[in-house]
């Protein structure tokens, strides 16, 4: 558009400016002439004079009331004439009664044979047939012939009705009996076999729908069980958010203060939980296996250098790093943190200042991920596929549970253990006080890990690049939420609970996707 401006001063057309709507000019339409219609009037004839106190005036319009310019209004409403009733000519009809020559010869059969004093039969004749012959060349048929006719359709039809009830004569009724053999199906009998009646085919149209019926009802059970078989529905989108990080993200440690999440490729990222900001993103090693988010530091296990490294969250910088062989699963226990070697089977207490081992204990296998909480310190077992439970002090050695084949993760509500068995895709729910399986649930493939939040098991399940809900008490799967990731090879991995929330590491995805439950 042109940027000078229109000051009225010109003709010229100006782009700024919207001009209004000019219809061109164009030479006027001639008028219309009015037009009228003017009926003929009917004259009347002999014909309607028979009908002529039943009937309205003709229909006509004088042309002198009509307006030289049409308006609905400029024309009164015409009265339609009643129909004519219906004629017939005398000349038409044969019958010697219509005839003057004929009634008279019609009389004298009538009073044939009578006794001279005798009453006159032709008058009472006469008086219960209708006044059928006036004088002139017309009859008038009673308009309410037609109500006669339907009533005798009718008395036809009651007649019908009625030999259709009596048909078989004396013969008795058919009763319709037999077993429903406790599904509701009655037999009826074979109507073949040569004993029929004249029942035997409502009988057998009675069975047919009754197998009908039947059919209808097992395919409606069919479509219940279809929908009773169907996975539960997602979670609210609007409950979900997706925070991109600046690497990989695999494992999470959350903190009502602070979300640490770190990636297979050694990238760590904290995330304020108040504003769902990335507030710190490095690279710490050249790989990260899982990560522990304590009140001063974010511990993280690297596995293919053999370290463990301490990392202070005040200044997003590295503060310690000590070998470590193999290390995986690690948590907090009193001032010391422990730490599975997946390589070399054993759990050990180290002390975080120093990183020397304080103490070791064998487990019979490769180690995996670790709790500790209210029911004790326990450790899955991948290779075992046990859940072993460890003294906090001595880490002895005091409960073996076999729970299914890969066990890598674990959680706990308030009186139940929930473990991840990845390589079978279930999740095992353990009573830690009788160390006995109590529930397990197929919740897919390659489940990873799990927690439990008011009410409910909360499982990653990588490979289908899902997040499952199973109602705790029941172990029915309430929600299966797609997250993504699975096709490229990724998927949810980590979880925690921490302000008000859900928080999940997406393989493959840098980003961690952040539920409020």
């Amino acid at each position: 558009m042109s940027d000078t401006p229109n000051t009225g001063d010109t003709n010229e057309a100006n782009d700024s400016v919207l001009r209004p709507f000019e219809a061109p000019a164009s030479d006027p339409l001639p008028p219309v002439e009015p037009s009228r219609v003017v009926p003929e009037t009917p004259t009347a004839t002999e014909e309607l004079e028979p009908i002529e106190a039943l009937a309205d005036e003709p229909f006509s319009v004088d042309a002198s009331d009509v307006d030289d310019v049409w308006s609905p209004s400029a024309i009164d409403a015409p009265v339609v004439p009643a129909p004519p009733q219906n004629e017939i000519n005398a000349d038409d009809l044969s019958d010697p009664l219509l005839d003057a020559d004929g009634a008279a010869d019609w009389a004298a059969e009538v009073n044939e044979g009578d006794d001279p004093g005798e009453a006159d039969d032709t008058a009472d004749v006469m008086e219960t047939l209708p006044a059928v012959v006036d004088g002139s060349d017309t009859i008038t048929l009673p308009r309410k012939g037609f109500l006669v006719g339907l009533g005798a359709l009718g008395i036809v039809f009651l007649l019908l009705l009625v030999l259709w009830q009596t048909a078989g004569g004396d013969e008795t009724p058919l009763a319709v009996t037999g077993d429903d053999g406790g599904d509701g199906a009655v037999d009826l009998g074979d109507p073949t076999d040569g004993t029929s009646t004249p029942g035997d085919s409502a009988a057998a149209g009675l069975q047919e729908e009754l197998a009908d019926a039947n059919a209808t009802v097992a395919s409606l059970e069919a479509v219940v069980e279809d929908l009773a078989s169907r996975p539960p529905s997602a979670l609210p989108g609007d409950a979900m958010r997706r925070i991109v990080v600046g690497a990989d993200a695999n494992f999470i440690s959350a903190r009502n203060d602070s979300i640490a999440v770190v990636g297979g490729f050694g990238g760590v990222s904290l995330i304020d939980p108040e504003t769902n900001r990335v507030i710190a993103n490095g690279n710490v090693a050249d790989s990260a296996n899982r990560v522990l988010r304590t009140q001063s530091s974010v511990w993280i296990t690297n596995y293919q250098d053999n370290q463990i490294i301490q990392v202070d969250p005040g200044t997003n910088t590295v503060q310690a790093a000590f070998p470590f062989p193999g290390p995986d699963g690690i948590v907090k226990v009193g001032d010391s943190i422990v730490v599975a070697s997946f390589d070399e089977g054993f759990v050990a207490k180290i002390d975080p200042v120093t990183g020397q081992i304080l103490k070791q204990v064998d487990v019979g296998g490769s180690p995996t991920a670790l709790y500790n909480g209210d029911h004790g310190l326990w450790v899955a077992v991948f290779d075992t596929g046990e859940l072993v439970r460890l003294t906090r002090s001595s880490l002895d050695t005091n409960e073996r549970i076999v729970v299914g084949a890969g066990p890598v993760g674990i959680g706990a509500d308030a009186t139940h253990l929930w473990v991840t068995n990845n390589d079978e895709g279930t999740v095992a729910k353990i009573d830690p006080e009788t160390a006995e399986v109590v529930l397990t649930v197929e919740v897919g493939e390659g489940p990873a890990e799990v927690v439990s939040v008011e009410g409910s098991a909360w499982v990653t399940v990588s490979d289908d690049g899902t997040l499952v809900q199973i109602d705790a008490a029941s172990g029915r799967i309430l929600s299966i939420t797609p997250l993504g990731g699975a096709i490229a090879g990724g998927g949810p991995t980590g979880i925690d609970f921490a302000a008000g929330s859900l928080w999940i590491a997406m393989q493959g995805e840098q980003s961690v996707v952040r539920i409020d439950i």
